[in-house]
């Protein structure tokens, strides 16, 4: 029986004298995650990143190209998925209902700013600078499952963050405050450089953050380039329904069970793009933009299994 996870909305620590960057205690480096099935082959460089609360733990360097990052839980959401907690008791903790929900931002820092000017501009209540390039990157899956984001990089300095929390007033939640930032040199390239993967389906989110899909979902691996025509940056995210309710009867019904966080990207900048590798199983789904995934401009979507295809 698959554990299941809320509809997960994103929820703007007390703030520390200007200048002062958090105390932050990092597990030790430790050996990338074994690659789970099927996620052995992902477009260009795979960088490895893990998420708790509240850090990330990734390379300081890396080379530029194109770069995939795969991000995996390894806090309380994989603790209490584990130990078969269900729905918000997964990541909810000492009065916050997304203390445990991580996503992973890469932000460009230009102009000789550093991930200290960086923090010091999120407890000043700025997150859009004229500095700092917002990239996206991956979202939030249930574990063992993983997300990733394919990005090109060029050589420069970079912020990996967690913006988890930026939407709302109460700055106790909001985890960039809270030490979840981690910075990144990427380097020049040395070698060939990897081609940039052709999608399987484009996602075009258009209007107020409705998501066009360009072709069917298959069952197994298949690569999205998201394409945002809006004018504001747009999460992007699938959820897999339980079995026996189908996507369009779960957007009619009340709040309730939302089924299964399967995958998908923290974010897309605005007129810009972003590439994610994602495994389907045949069923059904809901691909949103919105925070809740029970919104107007979520849509249902079928994986059909192959034997259903024509």
């Amino acid at each position: 029986m698959r554990t299941r996870v809320f509809g997960l909305a994103l929820v703007p620590v007390i703030m520390l004298g200007v200048g002062a960057l958090p105390a932050r205690t990092v597990p030790p480096a430790s050996p990338p995650p074994p690659p789970m099935a099927g996620t052995d082959s992902l477009p260009g460089r795979v960088v490895d990143v893990k998420a708790g609360e509240f850090f990330f733990q990734a390379p300081d360097t890396i080379r530029a190209g194109l770069t995939t990052f795969r991000l995996l839980q390894t806090g309380m959401l994989a603790e209490r998925s584990k130990a078969g907690l269900d729905g918000r008791a997964l990541v909810a903790d000492q009065g916050d209902n997304t203390r445990g929900v991580h996503m992973l931002w890469v932000v460009r820092l230009d102009s000789g700013k550093t991930v200290g000017d960086l923090y010091r501009a999120a407890q000043t209540g700025e997150r859009v600078t004229p500095w700092a390039k917002q990239l996206g990157g991956p979202g939030i899956a249930l574990p063992p499952r993983t997300t990733n984001a394919t990005l090109e990089l060029e050589p420069g300095s970079y912020a990996l963050v967690c913006y988890v929390g930026s939407a709302h007033a109460d700055r106790t939640r909001y985890h960039v405050l809270r030490g979840m930032f981690r910075a990144l040199t990427v380097l020049p390239a040395s070698g060939p450089a990897a081609a940039t993967p052709r999608p399987d389906v484009v996602a075009r989110i258009v209007g107020e953050g409705v998501v066009e899909l360009s072709a069917p979902l298959a069952p197994g691996r298949q690569v999205i380039r998201v394409e945002n025509a809006t004018d504001r940056m747009r999460e992007f995210k699938f959820h897999q329904m339980r079995a026996g309710v189908t996507g369009q009867e779960f957007l009619a019904q009340p709040p309730g069970e939302p089924g299964v966080v399967w995958g998908g990207l923290a974010d897309v900048p605005p007129g810009g793009s972003v590439t994610t590798t994602i495994d389907f199983e045949p069923g059904e789904y809901i691909v949103g933009t919105a925070m809740g995934i029970r919104h107007a401009t979520s849509r249902a979507v079928t994986v059909a299994a192959k034997s259903e295809r024509r």
